[in-house]
């Protein structure tokens, strides 16, 4: 904090964009633990532990069950001590559990480091990283979230390949080991020593807004059919509100399918890029690409939020679902899976960027830990189910083809249910139109 005070008009651009890169450093390293970074190594760990995809595929599940019950708890704490020390706090253990991956040899070990990695992967980066944009940005809020999870991708990108180029010349070992140190490495300081909480705590407002124009920081742009209705922050909303809403439980319903699809579709990518004849090299390459589209693609999709009606971007985001899987059933050749792994990065850069804002536009600043905290169950209940059922059904029919036609239909669904989810009013602002 003290050092950011010290900052704040040193650089030619607002403060924020400063807090968002470095809130967005620990975002890069949540990319550690990420199902791109297992599905590369799912096909080496099943060879050299003798273990299936299946129980492999059970630890991102039990990651997203232990996260299930620590969410609230992550949410709960931004909101009482800060996005900062949640931040920092989460990057050292996050780097500890990576690096103690390289002596996990039988599956309750594993087990362990994996599932404490993808609390931090699950809750207190994504949350905590994207509840300080909300905060120093309301105008802009979808380009600095997109920027964010821009980041997210590059780590995605990062891993990935230090995943594939490692393993094969050195081991799971190793592997774990440099990952661990590259997280640690990159993503401590920054937070540690440039994050402030809110804009006014040093002195500026939301946007980089001047003290003579108040209503540029307060006006929060939530995009609604005519005639629209502006939502303000001194009308932020309470847990205890926003759980009585509607549109709430939408959100979390949403968030479950999205990634019941998502996060089984990544975990078994890789090896499902193999069984289809690609090399280890192609299949990590095509696992890249996908995060090098997401890296647009999370800037792209923050820029359509700011844009159009947030509802209808997220209908959006499932149609490209529905689509990108569809096609993963029928491809075939090289072209054609690193085209599946680009519309798979679509989507993957909508899935975090759309619902980010949404949130925070539908339900304000100043509980916003605490309510992505409990809607984050919604996310963490379809990862801890959709990778286990795939991968179930890979063991029982030796394909992915009627797992992922579910999947398209799970996603058109959800498509036309999400445009139910209205911007939330007050029964008394009701009362008075």
């Amino acid at each position: 904090m003290l050092l950011a005070s010290r900052l704040r008009d040193t650089f030619p651009f607002y403060y924020g964009w400063i807090v968002v890169a470095a809130s967005s450093t620990v975002v890069f390293a949540r990319m550690a633990p990420a199902i791109t970074t297992l599905t590369v190594l799912i096909f080496p760990m099943s060879q050299q532990l003798g273990w299936s995809r299946t129980l492999i595929a059970g630890s991102v599940s039990a990651g997203a069950l232990a996260s299930l019950v620590l969410s609230p708890l992550v949410g709960w704490a931004i909101d009482r001590f800060g996005a900062r020390p949640v931040l920092v706090i989460s990057v050292l253990g996050l780097g500890a559990a990576m690096i103690s991956l390289a002596w996990a040899t039988i599956p309750l070990t594993f087990y362990l480091a994996f599932a404490a990695a993808r609390v931090v992967f699950h809750t207190s980066a994504p949350i905590g990283a994207s509840t300080v944009a909300a905060r120093w940005f309301i105008r802009k809020r979808g380009r600095a979230i997109g920027v964010i999870f821009l980041f997210a991708a590059l780590g995605g990108i990062v891993f990935t390949m230090v995943a594939s180029l490692l393993v094969e010349s050195y081991g799971l070992k190793v592997t774990w080991i440099v990952i661990g140190l590259i997280v640690l490495a990159f993503s401590v300081a920054p937070p540690l020593l440039l994050i402030a909480e809110r804009p006014e705590d040093i002195g500026l407002l939301p946007d980089g807004a001047t003290p003579d124009r108040p209503d540029a920081r307060s006006v929060v742009r939530v995009t609604m059919t005519p005639p629209a209705r502006e939502s303000t922050d001194a009308e932020s909303w309470t847990l205890a509100e926003a759980v009585r809403t509607k549109t709430f439980w939408l959100l979390v319903f949403m968030g479950f399918a999205s990634f019941f699809v998502h996060t089984s579709i990544g975990v078994h990518m890789g090896a499902y890029f193999r069984d289809i004849g690609l090399g280890a090299t192609s299949a990590a390459l095509a696992v890249s690409l996908s995060w090098t589209v997401s890296a647009f693609g999370s800037v792209t999709w923050g820029w359509v939020t700011e844009r159009i009606d947030v509802r209808y971007a997220y209908s959006g985001m499932f149609l490209f679902q529905a689509g990108s899987t569809l096609y993963l059933i029928f491809v075939g050749g090289t072209l054609g899976v690193f085209l599946a792994a680009g519309l798979f990065g679509i989507v993957s850069a909508g899935t975090n960027v759309v619902p980010s804002v949404m949130y925070a536009n539908y339900f304000g600043r100043s509980s916003l830990g605490k309510i992505r905290g409990l809607g984050e169950i919604g996310v963490l209940l379809g990862q801890a189910t959709g990778p286990v059922i795939a991968g179930i059904l890979f063991e029982l029919q030796g394909g992915y083809s009627t797992i992922f036609t579910v999947f398209v239909l799970v996603a058109l669904a959800c498509s036309l249910l999400v445009l139910k989810a209205k911007a939330p009013v007050r029964k008394a602002a009701l009362a008075a139109d």
